[in-house]
């Protein structure tokens, strides 16, 4: 008899300690395919859950401007900040003429309530 392929166990990333500055694309690639495969939905390799990173990156580009919605975490949306005039102004005695900076839009996440919450308590 020819034995039972077994699967191959990943391991879920512990919770990160305070001050912790490690948690790269490749680890998170890593943690949310084994949180797929512990959830009982089947195997899925890395290449997958890094091409559904991409697309979701994709997306959020495309939609902000309407407002991209991640459920459970926020939206991703355009600011736009208005443009403001050259002037001069006096610091220390000296005239410092300050130039004119044109009209920009800077790309904003805004967090849900639920989600600013669970980082109050």
């Amino acid at each position: 008899m020819a034995k039972a392929k077994t699967a191959k166990k990943t391991t879920l990333l512990p919770k990160p300690k305070k001050g912790e500055r490690t948690y790269t694309k490749s680890k998170l690639i890593t943690h949310l395919a084994a949180k797929v495969a512990d959830a009982g939905l089947g195997e899925v390799s890395k290449k997958q859950v890094a091409a559904l990173l991409e697309e979701l990156a994709t997306t959020l580009k495309t939609y902000a401007v309407v407002g991209a919605p991640i459920p459970g975490l926020g939206k991703v949306v355009l600011r736009e900040i208005p443009a403001k005039p050259a002037r001069t102004i006096v610091s220390f005695g000296k005239e410092i003429k300050v130039a004119a900076k044109p009209k920009r839009v800077k790309v904003v996440f805004r967090f849900n309530k639920e989600t600013k919450e669970s980082f109050n308590k």
